[in-house]
């Protein structure tokens, strides 16, 4: 696959790097202070209308405090084209256009007022709501968008989404427009999430899958409701087995802080040193978002699991006692470890204070 537009480019699954294995790959993080701890039920908030002052810790509004200073930018490919529209602090929302009808879908659509004008922008008509998973940051503004667009047709794996009227499972599929679009349920971060796939049939056009908050780049989603194993099946056995041209548009900016972590567990990868500097870069002439670069190929990221000896080695270092054999139980504690320590590194697009790195939300 190919992570779309500046995404870092990687040619499968298997190549997403040492950040992915090292922290998004274990049981749900549950360390003290961080956002991780949170609890992810919608709170009262209109998002189109500024900070959402949750029930749990004051931490959630701190985070979404920030004025969201990242560009839209559109990513045309073919018949099918992707606007990528930045939400809250650090998520993604994708109007995804079928270039031949003129109608469109939208992913995860937190801030419809923003939507909506979006869509009036591009003269299109909107007809789907593609669901990605029930948290409110992703699923928070369904409600409203029903009401500003009635008629739409919601569709998400998991009852617990608002203003839901087309329950999806595996392998489901629907139609946008001309555009067919494949769902793939990749339960972990929720039991019900699911990933969409869109494809234009009979064309070389490359196809898109939106991730939500599985995959991002360099890491994964945190395991709020499933296991390693679950994960390891919906990274490899899913997503890892789509056409290798396939772009990848996932739910939040986490770039640069999952390569950070990565950097500090393997300090001498020269391969991910030179992801994190390009990714710097594509940041400073995007506004903040390295998911609005151009795409590119990486393939010299390392691979998603690195030998047992290379993670005994670590263990080592860190005075662990850690199984012989399996790689995601190691991981686990690995990142448990390793994770207070960084929380003071700041910078990049999310903040490691607020959300730990190359887990996701």
């Amino acid at each position: 696959m190919v992570l779309g537009r500046g995404l870092l480019g990687l040619r499968s699954v298997s190549a997403l790097g040492a950040a992915c294995a090292r922290r998004g790959l274990g049981r749900g993080i549950r360390t003290p202070g961080l956002l991780c701890r949170v609890s992810l039920a919608r709170p009262p908030v209109d998002a189109d209308r500024g900070c959402p002052l949750s029930s749990g810790p004051a931490l959630l509004g701190v985070l979404l405090h920030h004025t969201d200073c990242r560009k839209s930018s559109t990513m045309d490919q073919g018949t099918l084209r992707v606007e990528l529209l930045p939400a809250l602090t650090d998520n993604y929302m994708y109007l995804i256009i079928d270039g031949e009808t003129k109608e469109a879908a939208i992913v995860d659509p937190v801030q419809p007022q923003k939507v909506v004008e979006t869509v009036r922008k591009h003269g299109v008509k909107l007809t789907t709501v593609l669901t990605t998973h029930h948290h409110w940051d992703h699923a928070g503004g369904n409600e409203k968008l029903v009401k500003l667009e009635p008629g739409l047709k919601v569709c998400g794996g998991d009852d617990r989404i608002g203003a839901l009227t087309h329950k999806v499972t595996h392998l489901s599929t629907l139609q946008v427009g001309s555009l067919n679009v494949k769902c793939l349920s990749t339960p972990c971060h929720t039991s019900g999430h699911i990933c969409y796939f869109v494809s234009k049939p009979g064309s070389s056009e490359p196809p898109a899958v939106f991730t939500g908050d599985t995959l991002f780049v360099a890491g994964c989603g945190k395991f709020y409701e499933g296991t390693a194993d679950e994960m390891y099946k919906a990274l490899l056995e899913i997503l890892g087995r789509l056409p290798p041209d396939t772009r990848v548009y996932c739910g939040h900016e986490y770039t640069i802080n999952n390569l950070k972590f990565a950097r500090h567990v393997e300090p001498n990868n020269t391969a991910i040193q030179e992801k994190l500097a390009w990714a710097k870069e594509v940041e400073k002439e995007f506004s903040g978002g390295v998911n609005t670069g151009g795409s590119r190929e990486c393939s010299k990221t390392p691979s998603l699991f690195s030998p047992q000896g290379e993670d005994q080695r670590l263990a080592t270092s860190l005075h662990l006692d850690l199984p012989p054999d399996p790689y995601l139980a190691s991981h686990q504690q690995l990142k448990d470890h390793l994770l207070p320590p960084l929380v003071t590194f700041g910078g990049g697009t999310g903040t490691l204070g607020s959300e730990g790195p190359a887990c996701g939300c």
